[in-house]
């Protein structure tokens, strides 16, 4: 008998209402993986060359519940907006 697959929560979890970074309740947002959270689209936009700093304790946050990595700096000393974690790890 096969074990039952894990269910991935990322796909069962609605996006919240609001922004996680500035709390805004724009319609339209962009559901982030890497980070297991959802953003408003002026969000989104602004970390196009990274998160702002001013967003990290939100960002770790998000990792450290999903117990995820924190993804490398990129050249501009800012956490990546997308990433690819090692192959070996599982979202």
């Amino acid at each position: 008998m096969k074990a039952p697959l894990p269910i991935n929560i990322w796909t069962e979890v609605q996006p919240a209402a609001d922004c996680r970074l500035c709390n805004s309740p724009d319609e339209h947002r962009h559901n982030v993986p890497v980070y297991r959270l959802s953003v408003c689209d002026l969000c989104w936009q602004q970390a196009q060359d990274g998160w702002p700093k001013e967003a990290e304790p939100i960002l770790f946050a998000a990792l450290a519940n999903a117990g995820l990595l924190i993804p490398d700096r990129n050249d501009r000393g800012l956490l990546p907006r997308q990433y690819a974690p090692p192959k070996d790890y599982a979202l």
